[in-house]
């Protein structure tokens, strides 16, 4: 069975860092191929962080990522994951849509920012936030892991926008564990 997981990186939050590394590595482990989207080094160095800073630059990202996918034959997998970052949350949930891939597409959306909320009622998968992520409210957190229960992969007290907690390594790498469980989860189960 051929298997896809494709990476979607957050504004300054590459492929390379913990959370994306992490579960690629994992998704690699169970046989998966692996995608990195990047979205160019204007937006990988991005420093607004509001969402009205935030919205221009994910359509633009949006568009960069469906150039990159436009064309690539998803229907030869049997089985393909969006792991996403922060904005990559709403690109991955705006591509499935765009690249007409809807119910074939399982999400691993981590620390989903507020506009990534209103695709949430649809995406098959599940969603990580911290408690005290400046991007997000810890009241959207918890009403959005309320309202959607069954897709709180995990909601991590007094972490940030990383899914940490400054000055806990040993609770960030728990975190980290947790998330990957999570996943391996996930990839265990059929679509």
């Amino acid at each position: 069975m051929k298997k896809l997981a494709v990476m979607f990186p957050g504004v300054g939050y590459t492929c390379m860092k913990p959370l994306l590394y992490y579960t690629a590595s994992a998704a690699e482990d169970r046989g998966y191929e692996i995608m990195r989207l990047d979205y160019g080094q204007d937006i990988h160095t991005f420093r607004g962080r509001s969402p009205l800073d935030l919205e221009p630059v994910t359509r633009l990202a949006l568009r960069r990522v469906l150039q990159q996918l436009n064309g690539f034959d998803f229907h030869e997998y049997e089985d393909i994951l969006f792991i996403s970052k922060s904005i990559g949350t709403v690109i991955a949930c705006e591509a499935e849509k765009e690249l007409k891939l809807e119910g074939q597409v399982r999400h691993f959306l981590m620390t989903p920012i507020p506009a990534t909320v209103p695709y949430l009622k649809h995406v098959n998968g599940v969603f990580f936030s911290g408690t005290a992520d400046p991007y997000i409210s810890e009241n959207m957190v918890r009403s959005i892991a309320r309202q959607y229960s069954s897709k709180a992969g995990g909601i991590f007290e007094k972490c940030n926008h990383s899914l940490e907690r400054k000055g806990d390594t040993l609770g960030n790498l728990k975190n980290i564990r947790q998330i990957i469980e999570c996943l391996n989860w996930m990839m265990e189960q059929s679509l």
